[in-house]
């Protein structure tokens, strides 16, 4: 689960080495997490839905084998102008983290399922927040390029590990592709409370990673000049944020999702106006980034049990729409920070933060108004 999430997230801690390389400007080299995370987005729309219908040990094998040969792809670009297609690629394949859950939810009873997903998050969240230090150090050491050349081979034995380990899990019925797809506007049109969440997760996802590409460019500006290393080191504060997801995990299932989403709403508030009052602070903002590690564990937890629990025959399809929405909010507010990052650096890169949290929040605390029979 660790690795297959690190993938699209080495290049946060790399985007100043990455513009150091290419000769292109900050705001520039932010294109390369934007279009990773719109490939991924239309991965998650297009493939994962095929967890439903296929065999799905063989629909995680080919995904590991895809995000290999894009990571070597990325490893070998020149220019900026090769590596957003490679970058859009390795998005495109990077699905083992929403296929897992799924895969997990058959085999696991009811009443235990926000545990096992508090630990499938906890190792998504290991491998999220370790890539960018190991991808700061090993560029440090030699070149932002080393970690995508490791990666790719051991992607390779991620697929050969599937293969070998996993039990096969044939899908409950078998639907053209076609109709899959119209099944999932059926989903989204169905359930109100599949589009409330999905847009809260594309809110909060895409603050989260917004503020982590922002604050590579941050530390690596004046005062701090951090080099590629020492902002892979910052990303440890969020490690301690881990050790929450199990934990998180049981609290849904003994308290529920609300109280859950709104506790989590006003951490990640607290969260951004640390980071906005602390600019010039290492320490606020590593307690401020935590936090907002934290919230997003939580939030992520919460939303995962409670779509699981509306359609059992179209987990995949249900997930696909949450990440779907996650990644597309990535890439919007991604793209909207450059602009920002252009004129008003990290004051509208929080800015932006804030005003997406407290958006989030309000969609968390107004009740779901569920349609009338007839309407």
């Amino acid at each position: 689960m660790g690795l297959g999430v690190a993938n699209t997230f080495y290049c946060q801690a790399l985007l100043p080495a990455m513009a150091d390389s290419w000769k292109v400007s900050a705001a520039q080299v932010i294109l390369v997490p934007a279009f990773s995370q719109w490939g991924l987005a239309t991965g998650l729309l297009l493939l994962v839905p095929l967890g439903d219908v296929m065999e799905r040990r063989r629909l995680l094998v080919w995904a590991a084998v895809g995000s290999a040969v894009a990571c070597a792809l990325l490893a070998l670009a020149p220019d900026l102008r090769l590596a957003l297609p490679a970058a859009v690629l390795l998005g495109l394949f990077s699905l083992v983290t929403s296929l897992l859950p799924p895969f997990a939810a058959r085999l696991t009873p009811p009443d235990r399922l926000g545990g096992v997903l508090g630990t499938l998050l906890a190792g998504q969240f290991t491998g999220l927040l370790l890539s960018r230090t190991l991808s700061g150090f090993l560029a440090q050491l030699q070149s932002w390029r080393l970690i995508y050349v490791l990666a790719a081979p051991m992607m390779g034995l991620i697929a050969l590990w599937f293969h070998r380990y996993l039990p096969r899990q044939l899908p409950e019925r078998v639907i053209p592709y076609w109709a899959l797809q119209r099944s999932q506007l059926t989903l989204w049109s169905s359930f109100a409370e599949l589009r409330r969440t999905c847009i809260r997760q594309g809110l909060l996802f895409g603050t989260f990673m917004a503020m982590w590409s922002a604050l590579a460019l941050h530390l690596a500006a004046a005062p701090f000049r951090f080099n590629s290393g020492q902002i892979g080191l910052f990303a440890l504060v969020g490690v301690l944020s881990i050790a929450f997801a199990p934990v998180i995990g049981r609290l849904v299932d003994r308290y529920g999702t609300r109280s859950l989403l709104i506790q989590m709403g006003v951490l990640a508030v607290l969260a951004l106006t640390l980071l906005r009052l602390g600019s010039g602070s290492i320490a606020v903002l590593a307690i401020g980034m935590a936090c907002l590690d934290v919230a997003m564990q939580g939030t992520y937890v919460a939303h995962q049990t409670l779509l699981l629990s509306l359609n059992s025959e179209a987990r995949n399809r249900i997930l696909a729409w949450l990440m779907f929405t996650a990644y597309l909010g990535a890439t919007l507010c991604t793209l909207l920070l450059t602009p920002l990052w252009a004129r008003w650096q990290w004051q509208g890169a929080t800015s932006l933060g804030l005003i997406l949290i407290l958006l989030a929040l309000l969609l968390a605390v107004l009740p779901l108004r569920e349609p009338r029979r007839g309407e």
